[in-house]
């Protein structure tokens, strides 16, 4: 996962929350983040962990010096029980994460079948065997009908899929339901809640 540009990494981070979000309630969700990811990024708010729907309590943070000792802890991290996710965010383009490193974490992920998140925090320009690569942007989302803030919204771009096509998606963050979902577009018409059975 990358930002789509310089201010959009909030947006790429909460993006790879709510991902780990939609995990059985069980588990822990690792975020291991390079120092210097902290300090050019900042770092995750334990308890807004809320807004995602899941315990601070569940939501544990690694920091490390180097980008190499970053893929080693989400290696570990992704081998040891109770743990339901583990997101890892590497400064830069995280050119530590390589083709090699990438394998290996897959092979892990095949193993035990948790969830591994690649926050990186520009585009890579060489090659991984990560299964998708996704940008993300932030987007304007649905307002609550008061003209209060609207829902967090997402412009996405899945620039890589290995298994299916790729494309341009456009979701919306739903607090209440802890779900994503598609965004519709403001002009276009609500359903016809007296015709259910006409209401696409």
């Amino acid at each position: 996962i990358v930002p789509g540009g310089l201010f959009h990494l909030g947006s790429a981070a909460g993006f790879a929350l709510g991902l780990a979000a939609q995990l059985p309630s069980s588990g822990h969700i690792v975020w291991i983040q390079q120092d210097m990811a902290a300090l050019e990024g900042g770092q995750p708010y334990g308890l807004g962990s809320a807004t995602f729907g899941f315990a601070s309590s569940r939501f544990l943070l690694v920091r490390t010096a180097t980008a190499k000792d970053a893929l080693w802890a989400m290696e570990e991290s992704l081998r040891t029980a109770g743990v339901a996710a583990v997101i890892g965010e590497l400064s830069g383009a995280g050119d530590a994460a390589d083709l090699t490193a990438t394998r290996r974490l897959n092979l892990v992920l095949q193993e035990r079948g948790a969830l591994g998140l690649l926050l990186r925090q520009q585009p890579l320009h060489g090659i991984s065997a990560c299964a998708t690569r996704w940008s993300v942007r932030a987007a304007p989302g649905s307002g609550d009908g008061f003209g209060g803030i609207g829902r967090t919204a997402f412009a996405l771009t899945l620039e890589k899929n290995r298994h299916g096509p790729c494309g341009h998606f456009l979701l919306e963050w739903n607090q209440d339901a802890r779900s994503f979902r598609a965004a519709l577009p403001v002009a276009m018409a609500a359903p016809s809640f007296d015709r259910p059975h006409r209401a696409a």
